[in-house]
């Protein structure tokens, strides 16, 4: 049984984590927060690999954004969307933003759960990929990932995701999200380089979940 510290990820957990999200909603309570009182203490057992050479991530500079969000709209074009799915997400408050997508955990809860392999995650550069010909369309990642990364389509009943567009930079490109941002707000590169950027925090952000329990590939500067 596939599990992340002592979190068991069985699929037991994730219809009953269904249950959590749907309570959640309903009382205004963000999900992450009751997954992560359920679930605490919790230490994580990285995937990553000995030989795996860098772990490739995100970096996002709140005081640089503007809040065009062409981040977003880059990626909604390049991959042509669904109706109803957001492989890169956005929010605003008066007093904070955020953009984001997959995080290629470290230690990706959507690859522990998923019982037809679908998720792989490189040696090379730690991106997690999905493999859409493999996948049922269960839906046990989309409850497991602490992030709500995976998206679900309505009309095709498949799963999908952030493909931190490994094509392109298999072939020496940026990714369109990055490519597009006008202030350079979000950035890219191995995950230990960006955490040494002045200002940088490992995702420590007020209501999202403990970067402990996947080791999310993904940094901020927030406004002071």
């Amino acid at each position: 049984m596939p599990k992340i510290g002592d979190l068991s990820l069985s699929r037991r957990l994730v219809l009953k984590t269904s249950a959590w999200v749907a309570a959640a909603l309903v009382i205004g309570v963000p999900p992450a927060r009751i997954l992560l009182a359920d679930s605490a203490p919790i230490a994580a057992v990285p995937v990553t690999k000995p030989d795996q050479k860098i772990q490739l991530g995100f970096l996002y500079d709140e005081t640089k954004c503007i809040e065009c969000w062409a981040c977003a709209t880059a990626c909604k074009k390049a991959n042509n969307w669904e109706e109803g799915v957001q492989w890169r997400k956005v929010f605003n408050s008066d007093s904070h933003s955020l953009s984001m997508s997959c995080n290629h955990c470290a230690d990706p809860a959507c690859l522990k759960v998923c019982p037809v392999t679908a998720y792989t995650k490189r040696k090379k550069d730690g991106i997690v990929i999905h493999n859409s010909k493999r996948c049922v369309g269960c839906g046990y990642c989309l409850y497991a990932c602490p992030y709500h990364a995976p998206q679900f389509g309505e009309t095709t009943g498949a799963i999908s995701k952030c493909s931190f567009c490994y094509q392109r930079q298999d072939q020496g490109y940026d990714p369109v999200c990055v490519n597009a941002c006008p202030v350079k707000a979000l950035r890219y590169g191995d995950i230990e380089t960006l955490k040494k950027e002045a200002g940088a925090n490992a995702s420590l952000i007020l209501g999202m979940p403990s970067p402990e329990i996947t080791r999310p590939s993904f940094v901020t500067i927030a406004k002071k």
